[in-house]
């Protein structure tokens, strides 16, 4: 095409396509989303919120169980570590529905000494939830707090000695189990269990369907 004169543009098609199809997006973005597509945006989101949140609702639960459990089980370990350290005997008494006291025992006349008062988180307890077998360590779960507690219920005392190893409810060297939950939601259950003759605590969580 010589030099200096117009280039023709034409607005229907061929070469005028492109500037039209970018006319045409301009003015959409200027105008906005129609109704339906708003609409059609909140539903979207709305069904994505309550799938969160469902989602949430049910393992937030399970988390706090598994939370009191590691609670429990370092509330234990404590006792453990105190009566060796100090060399003297802890008893930790399991009372109430989520009550667990500790106190080390004084000798030569001294004064006994309170370690902790802890409670299980809210909502949690000692409980037996149905459907729920025992742990694999197989200790057993008759009751909530199952270690050889008189007439099977609490309050029941066990007592760490400055070796490390556990006297259970009855002053013998039973296992012991400690079960945990909120009542009428099995995926919560949580287990504490001792190897009375080495003061072992092991933590348990049901998944539902077994004990890991």
């Amino acid at each position: 095409m010589p030099r200096g004169l117009p280039r023709k543009v034409c607005n229907g098609g061929g070469a005028g396509k492109p500037w039209g199809a970018a006319r045409e997006f301009a003015l959409r973005s200027e105008a906005g989303f129609t109704m339906v597509e708003l609409a059609f945006s909140v539903a979207i989101i709305v069904v994505v919120l309550v799938t969160v949140f469902e989602a949430y609702a049910n393992a937030y639960p399970a988390f706090r169980a598994t939370s009191a459990m590691n609670l429990l089980q370092a509330q234990l370990r404590q006792a453990r570590e105190a009566s060796i350290d100090q060399r003297r005997s802890v008893t930790v008494t399991f009372q109430g529905t989520a009550e667990l006291v500790a106190v080390v025992q004084g000798i030569n006349g001294a004064a006994n000494t309170q370690l902790y008062d802890y409670f299980l988180p809210e909502g949690l307890k000692y409980t037996l939830l149905t459907g729920v077998a025992d742990t694999p360590d197989a200790y057993g779960n008759s009751y909530a707090v199952n270690y050889a507690c008189p007439s099977h219920t609490l309050p029941c005392t066990i007592t760490f000695q400055s070796d490390g190893s556990v006297l259970d409810g009855s002053n013998g060297s039973t296992n012991g189990s400690i079960f945990i939950g909120i009542t009428g939601q099995p995926m919560t259950a949580r287990a504490v269990t001792i190897l009375s003759p080495t003061g072992k605590i092991k933590g348990w969580s049901y998944n539902g369907t077994a004990w890991h």
